[in-house]
């Protein structure tokens, strides 16, 4: 490792970072109380990421540009949920950066990591602080700082990975909702898992990669020391069915027809992430009625990727379940307690 990153390590780090991910799933599924809490955000960013995998890993040899290429197609079109498609937009950026650069060295990674921020925010249709957001613009202003004197790129990613765990530390600072539930952001958790996952790689570590989603792991100990998700009630989910889908078109789609869209979503949702990819938008919003939002896409061109799903009993599904785990902890608790002395 050295002062530029070769296609070979790009990949390996990436996978790695996919690996990371997927083995921590589970323990972002608990932090997960925004944008609504029900549970998903790591299994909705593995789903994205593995996409993503699969695809590079599917690469013999190949240039930065190809492995980019397969990293950017493969986690849009696997994207899934609110974080989900806010990490293939940061990939997007990311990697059309480094496709354009004749090397990948540390001032083009500060550059790519810049533009993988503008390239979420932009998505975004109220970017809100506090979140896998934050976080990674943390880690861009970082590196775009740190790079200008640091040309090695292992100790470069180093001290980014570093920042981005402390602005991830401060997330509840930002956002009420994570305070009160005592968790940090899942979204920029996931995001740091990633980080983790490619820094053990570029360090020469030994990785055996599992690129198939893995199942719900042991129970975590996280459940009984968090606050109570139960004290988020399902009356606070405003619009309740997670809704998405890709609108395809016979032509590139222009800003002027994305932002029409955009426009229309704000008045049946929130959490709106949608974005064009020359014939194709990619949408996400959060409604009450879901057919409503497929009727307008259906104006604008064929659609594909369709999914709804109802947060509000999935919330409720998640609350039952960790009434079952805490049960379980208490009971393997009280089974461990050594027996009292008559």
């Amino acid at each position: 490792m050295g002062k530029v990153l070769s296609a070979k390590e790009l990949k390996k780090a990436f996978l790695a970072g996919a690996n990371q991910l997927n083995a921590k799933k589970d323990l972002i599924n608990e932090l997960n109380v925004f944008p609504v809490p029900d549970g998903d955000t790591g299994t909705n960013m593995t789903m994205t990421i593995l996409s993503a995998a699969k695809e590079v890993a599917a690469i013999e040899g190949g240039s930065i540009k190809d492995i980019c290429k397969a990293m950017s197609s493969g986690s849009l079109r696997g994207a899934r949920g609110n974080s989900g498609v806010i990490l293939s937009q940061l990939i997007r950026g990311f990697t059309k950066e480094l496709s354009e650069a004749k090397e990948v060295d540390s001032l083009v990674l500060a550059k790519a990591f810049q533009r993988g921020v503008e390239t979420a925010y932009k998505a975004v249709m109220k970017p809100k602080e506090g979140t896998i957001l934050t976080v990674a613009k943390g880690m861009a202003d970082k590196i775009m700082e740190l790079s200008l004197t640091e040309e090695e790129i292992l100790p470069l990613l180093e001290k980014v990975y570093a920042h981005g765990e402390e602005v991830l530390e401060h997330t509840p600072d930002l956002l009420p909702v994570l305070k009160e539930a005592g968790v940090v952001d899942s979204g920029g958790a996931g995001l740091m898992a990633v980080m983790d996952g490619a820094l053990r790689s570029l360090r020469g570590e030994k990785i055996v990669l599992d690129l198939e989603l893995k199942e719900s792991g042991a129970v975590s100990a996280l459940v009984g020391e968090r606050k109570n998700r139960g004290e988020i009630s399902t009356a606070d989910i405003r619009f309740g069915y997670c809704t998405e889908f890709m609108v395809n078109g016979d032509h590139a789609f222009t800003d002027e027809e994305v932002d029409a869209l955009r426009t229309y979503l704000t008045g049946i949702g929130d959490s709106i992430v949608c974005f064009s990819d020359e014939e194709m938008i990619k949408v996400h919003v959060h409604t009450n009625h879901p057919g409503d939002a497929f009727e307008k896409g259906l104006s604008m061109g064929y659609l594909s990727k369709m999914k709804v799903d109802n947060m509000r009993l999935e919330h409720h599904e998640l609350l039952i379940e960790d009434a079952s785990r805490i049960a379980a902890m208490d009971k393997l608790e009280e089974e461990e307690k050594p027996a009292e002395r008559k």
